[in-house]
Protein backbone atom coordinates (compact mmCIF):
# COMPACT_ATOMS: atom_id res chain seq x y z
CA UNK A 1 0.00 0.00 0.00
CA UNK A 2 2.74 2.27 0.65
CA UNK A 3 4.36 1.72 -2.83
CA UNK A 4 0.52 3.01 -4.16
CA UNK A 5 0.42 6.07 -2.19
CA UNK A 6 4.34 7.11 -2.99
CA UNK A 7 2.92 6.19 -7.03
CA UNK A 8 -0.18 8.26 -6.76
CA UNK A 9 1.62 11.33 -4.71
CA UNK A 10 4.24 11.33 -8.05
CA UNK A 11 1.53 10.74 -10.77
CA UNK A 12 -0.99 13.28 -8.87
CA UNK A 13 2.10 16.22 -8.39
CA UNK A 14 2.81 15.34 -12.50
CA UNK A 15 -0.58 15.69 -13.24
CA UNK A 16 -1.18 19.09 -11.39
CA UNK A 17 2.38 20.37 -13.11
CA UNK A 18 1.06 19.69 -16.55
CA UNK A 19 -2.58 20.75 -16.41
CA UNK A 20 -2.69 23.02 -13.41
CA UNK A 21 -5.44 21.48 -12.24
CA UNK A 22 -5.25 20.02 -8.46
CA UNK A 23 -6.90 15.78 -9.07
CA UNK A 24 -8.75 16.37 -5.41
CA UNK A 25 -5.34 16.83 -3.93
CA UNK A 26 -2.38 15.71 -3.54
CA UNK A 27 -2.82 12.00 -1.72
CA UNK A 28 -6.80 11.78 -2.85
CA UNK A 29 -6.65 9.94 -6.57
CA UNK A 30 -4.04 7.47 -4.38
CA UNK A 31 -6.59 6.59 -1.99
CA UNK A 32 -9.38 6.24 -4.69
CA UNK A 33 -6.88 4.01 -6.76
CA UNK A 34 -6.86 1.94 -3.47
CA UNK A 35 -10.38 1.45 -2.86
CA UNK A 36 -11.07 1.49 -6.57
CA UNK A 37 -12.62 -2.12 -6.40
CA UNK A 38 -15.25 -0.71 -3.59
CA UNK A 39 -17.50 1.93 -5.37
CA UNK A 40 -19.83 2.30 -2.29
CA UNK A 41 -16.77 3.61 -0.63
CA UNK A 42 -16.07 5.72 -3.67
CA UNK A 43 -19.81 7.29 -4.11
CA UNK A 44 -20.14 7.78 0.16
CA UNK A 45 -16.82 9.94 -0.30
CA UNK A 46 -17.92 11.71 -3.44
CA UNK A 47 -21.68 12.64 -2.04
CA UNK A 48 -20.12 13.71 1.23
CA UNK A 49 -17.71 15.89 -0.58
CA UNK A 50 -20.56 17.23 -2.08
CA UNK A 51 -22.43 18.00 1.10
CA UNK A 52 -19.42 19.19 2.76
CA UNK A 53 -19.38 21.98 -0.04
CA UNK A 54 -22.76 22.88 0.37
CA UNK A 55 -22.19 23.41 4.03
CA UNK A 56 -19.24 25.55 4.17
CA UNK A 57 -20.32 28.00 1.44
CA UNK A 58 -23.72 28.43 3.44
CA UNK A 59 -21.39 29.14 7.04
CA UNK A 60 -19.28 31.37 4.12
CA UNK A 61 -22.38 33.33 4.29
CA UNK A 62 -22.58 34.15 7.61
CA UNK A 63 -18.30 33.74 8.96
CA UNK A 64 -15.17 34.44 7.53
CA UNK A 65 -13.70 31.97 6.43
CA UNK A 66 -10.39 31.55 3.98
CA UNK A 67 -6.93 29.73 4.31
CA UNK A 68 -6.36 26.77 7.32
CA UNK A 69 -9.53 28.84 8.92
CA UNK A 70 -11.44 27.48 6.14
CA UNK A 71 -9.13 24.08 5.37
CA UNK A 72 -9.88 23.37 8.99
CA UNK A 73 -14.05 23.58 8.89
CA UNK A 74 -14.21 21.10 5.87
CA UNK A 75 -12.26 18.77 7.58
CA UNK A 76 -14.22 18.88 10.35
CA UNK A 77 -17.19 18.82 8.58
CA UNK A 78 -16.45 15.86 6.93
CA UNK A 79 -15.99 14.19 10.07
CA UNK A 80 -18.66 14.99 11.56
CA UNK A 81 -21.29 14.09 8.33
CA UNK A 82 -19.21 10.60 8.48
CA UNK A 83 -20.45 10.47 12.29
CA UNK A 84 -23.64 11.62 12.10
CA UNK A 85 -24.47 9.65 8.75
CA UNK A 86 -23.06 6.27 10.28
CA UNK A 87 -24.84 6.86 13.51
CA UNK A 88 -28.54 7.71 12.68
CA UNK A 89 -28.82 5.79 9.24
CA UNK A 90 -27.67 2.66 10.29
CA UNK A 91 -28.09 2.87 14.35
CA UNK A 92 -25.36 3.33 16.78
CA UNK A 93 -25.09 -0.86 17.13
CA UNK A 94 -23.04 -0.68 13.94
CA UNK A 95 -21.41 2.39 14.52
CA UNK A 96 -17.84 1.42 14.00
CA UNK A 97 -18.18 -0.43 11.03
CA UNK A 98 -19.95 1.79 9.31
CA UNK A 99 -17.49 4.27 10.23
CA UNK A 100 -15.36 3.17 7.41
CA UNK A 101 -18.05 4.31 4.94
CA UNK A 102 -16.22 6.93 3.03
CA UNK A 103 -12.50 7.09 2.22
CA UNK A 104 -10.75 8.09 5.12
CA UNK A 105 -11.49 10.73 8.02
CA UNK A 106 -9.88 13.81 5.72
CA UNK A 107 -10.34 12.48 2.04
CA UNK A 108 -13.84 14.05 2.09
CA UNK A 109 -12.77 17.54 3.40
CA UNK A 110 -9.84 17.88 1.56
CA UNK A 111 -11.82 16.84 -1.76
CA UNK A 112 -14.61 18.95 -0.62
CA UNK A 113 -11.94 22.39 -0.36
CA UNK A 114 -10.58 21.34 -3.71
CA UNK A 115 -13.95 21.18 -5.43
CA UNK A 116 -15.06 24.77 -4.04
CA UNK A 117 -11.53 26.05 -5.33
CA UNK A 118 -11.55 24.81 -8.87
CA UNK A 119 -15.14 23.56 -9.97
CA UNK A 120 -16.80 19.96 -9.32
CA UNK A 121 -16.38 18.85 -13.00
CA UNK A 122 -12.63 20.18 -13.37
CA UNK A 123 -11.94 18.89 -10.04
CA UNK A 124 -13.69 15.26 -10.73
CA UNK A 125 -12.37 14.13 -14.23
CA UNK A 126 -8.93 15.30 -12.99
CA UNK A 127 -9.59 12.76 -9.84
CA UNK A 128 -11.21 10.53 -12.05
CA UNK A 129 -8.27 10.21 -14.53
CA UNK A 130 -5.60 10.44 -12.23
CA UNK A 131 -7.27 7.43 -10.17
CA UNK A 132 -7.17 5.24 -13.40
CA UNK A 133 -3.55 6.25 -14.21
CA UNK A 134 -2.65 5.28 -10.51
CA UNK A 135 -4.21 2.00 -11.26
CA UNK A 136 -3.46 0.94 -14.36
CA UNK A 137 0.01 1.88 -13.72
CA UNK A 138 0.26 0.09 -10.77
CA UNK A 139 -1.06 -3.13 -12.53
CA UNK A 140 1.21 -2.78 -15.08
CA UNK A 141 4.22 -2.34 -12.25
CA UNK A 142 3.09 -4.71 -9.68
CA UNK A 143 1.81 -7.50 -11.74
Amino acid sequence: MGELLILGLVLSLIYSEITGISPGGIIVPAYFAIYINDPYKIISTLVTSLICVIIVRRLSNHTILYGKRKFTIYIIIGILLKIFVAYFAFDNLFMFYNLSMTIGYLIPGILGLQIEKQGALQTLSSLGIVTLLIHLTSLIIWS
